[in-house]
């Protein structure tokens, strides 16, 4: 600065910038050599701007794919009756609770992950957020187990399991797993238990939307329904994948056999080539549902991990940490179908009649298999 002939203080600083708190936004602003501010019109975005808009585009994807993916799943379930079996009547189940997931909870998930100090929506609307994760979370998991002793029935108790999985069974385990579910989402969050002083969660600081967790419900919610049921479900998978290798190399042989020894419609130990491609169908389906509950485990032990040690550990976790392995379990719900669509022809051909049936026809003309299995 200096000091004009009569007095006046003149600014020969061209450009200010000026922070401001209030927005994620730098404002330049010239300066003219009288001294006034005039804005430039210009806004340039922080870099934390410009991250949060590709993290809200990368979210809103996934959302997208998540309900796209799983709509498919069970309109394609539901128009072909050659899909309507035990198995996939828990697929079903499996997908419309990924489907409620992406249209209830990942919507508000990702307006929480962008603006994590500026929950709009109250206490009340985010305790029935919070409680629905909880629900549909508890739902995949327990879809999943039922899941692994329906094929442990159906590859190593075959006759017990045409008996049992009938679709009034189905209907009454589909129905206990979601009333379960439901009420262990939604009953301690609102009476206050899952917190340490046993208030209801989110009422004191109302610009934020936590899940709150003590020692007793970190208990429940991860040991009772998450870990407990995995370490079930891996033990019954490798039961189920040791039967089916010796179904798989009893097959092999028993084609060999046949093409040697034929009597009438039976190979040499009695079995019909029918029970044989049904005993192929149900390893097949073993290996699908087995990836399912892969990339169920993948996705979700790391956020259940630091679930189970976040009220024994002080400071908490790095906030980033802890976004990125919830997401990384909402992806599972958006990969469910693409497993479907690649390990079964089935699925492959009954999307395709959805999708596009001139399609689908040309597609079961080369796999004669998609429509027969």
């Amino acid at each position: 600065m200096e000091r004009s002939a009569s007095g006046n203080i003149l600014v020969r600083v061209s450009e200010v910038v000026v922070n401001d708190s209030s927005d994620d936004t730098r404002r330049y602003y010239n300066v003219n050599t009288d001294g006034n501010l005039s804005d430039n019109l210009e806004t340039f975005p922080y870099n934390e701007f410009l991250a949060k808009i590709t993290v809200g585009i990368v979210l809103g994807l996934i959302n997208l794919t998540t309900i796209l993916g799983n709509l498919l799943v069970c309109v394609t379930i539901g128009s072909n009756k050659r899909l309507q079996n035990a198995t996939n009547y828990f697929i079903c189940s499996l997908a419309a609770c990924d489907l409620l997931l992406g249209v209830l909870v990942l919507p508000f998930s990702n307006i929480n992950t962008l603006f994590p100090d500026q929950w709009p929506l109250g206490p009340v609307f985010c305790n029935i957020f919070v409680s629905t994760d909880v629900t549909l979370c508890t739902i995949s998991i327990l879809n999943l187990f039922a899941i692994s002793l329906e094929r442990y029935l159906a590859v190593t108790k075959p006759y017990l399991y045409v008996r049992w999985t009938t679709t009034r069974t189905v209907a009454i385990v589909l129905t206990a797993i979601w009333v379960f579910s439901f009420v262990l989402g939604f009953i301690p969050i609102h009476m206050g238990w899952n917190t340490l002083d046993g208030s209801t969660q989110n009422y004191a600081h109302k610009n934020l939307c936590l899940l709150e967790a003590n020692a007793a419900y970190v208990l429940l919610v991860s040991i009772g329904t998450y870990f407990t049921p995995l370490v079930i479900m891996c033990a019954v998978y490798v039961k189920v994948f040791s039967v089916a290798k010796k179904q798989v190399k009893r097959i092999k042989q028993l084609t060999i056999s046949q093409q040697h020894v034929m009597n009438g419609n039976k190979s040499t130990d009695g079995q019909s080539p029918k029970h044989r491609g049904q005993s192929a169908s149900e390893n097949k389906a073993t290996v699908t549902l087995a990836t399912v509950i892969l990339a169920f485990t993948v996705c979700w032990v790391p956020y259940f991990v630091l679930f189970t040690a976040r009220p024994f550990v002080s400071n908490g976790f790095n906030p980033t940490v802890d976004l990125f392995t919830l997401w990384l379990g909402y992806v599972n719900s958006m990969l469910n179908p693409f497993v479907y669509a690649f390990h079964s022809s089935e699925f492959r051909y009954g999307f395709m009649l959805v999708l596009c049936r001139k399609r689908a026809e040309r597609y079961r003309s080369r796999h004669p298999e998609a429509y027969f299995l």
